[in-house]
């Protein structure tokens, strides 16, 4: 015997407390009835998630989406494009990023189908620490990873329409110091 849908099942107990006998016929007409709502409902929603909009509507949203981001905790790399090697970066050991047991720069990461474009990005410097102003390779410097809300720009078949969603994506921003892996 096959096994009831719970509209069937619901639709059933109605009719049981009604008196009636159901019909064959009528359980599937109410299921298709209702499963036909649900799919009505359900392409409604989909539809009004993922809308192509103009350009204007697009740079609507993403002043609309930069204002709601109240801190920009991206520090500028341009100040920190200099310092590219863990030698130099141990000589100098001014800033957190420099002074770190594993220091790290700054770099730009543009993407333009994303919103903020530019952010900030960290890359480590060394691939062991810095311990008495020198490297030592005991250790690993590994990436520090946040997660950051973006909004991102896909293009629509039709010309000049995007379709643009949120997006979570994770984003290096320091580094650490850790022991390294021992594998058995």
């Amino acid at each position: 015997m096959a096994t009831r849908q719970p509209q069937e099942l619901l639709y059933l107990k109605q009719l049981q407390w009604s008196g009636r006998q159901s019909q064959p016929s009528e359980v599937k007409m109410v299921t298709s009835f209702l499963q036909l709502i649900s799919l009505l409902i359900l392409h409604e929603l989909c539809a009004a998630a993922s809308r192509c909009l103009s350009a204007e509507m697009v740079e609507a949203r993403e002043r609309k989406f930069n204002a709601s981001q109240k801190l920009n905790l991206q520090p500028d790399a341009r100040e920190h494009q200099n310092r590219t090697t863990c030698v130099q970066a141990a000589r100098e050991m001014h800033e957190l990023n420099g002074r770190a047991l594993s220091p790290w720069r700054y770099y730009i990461d543009r993407n333009d189908s994303r919103q903020p474009r530019d952010i900030s990005f960290a890359k480590c410097l060394c691939k062991g620490c810095i311990i008495d102003g020198h490297e030592v390779n005991d250790y690993n410097s590994v990436e520090v990873w946040a997660p950051m809300l973006v909004l991102i720009k896909t293009e629509c078949k039709d010309a000049n329409t995007y379709r643009v969603q949120k997006m979570r994506i994770e984003v290096p921003v320091g580094c650490t110091c850790v022991r390294p892996k021992i594998t058995k």
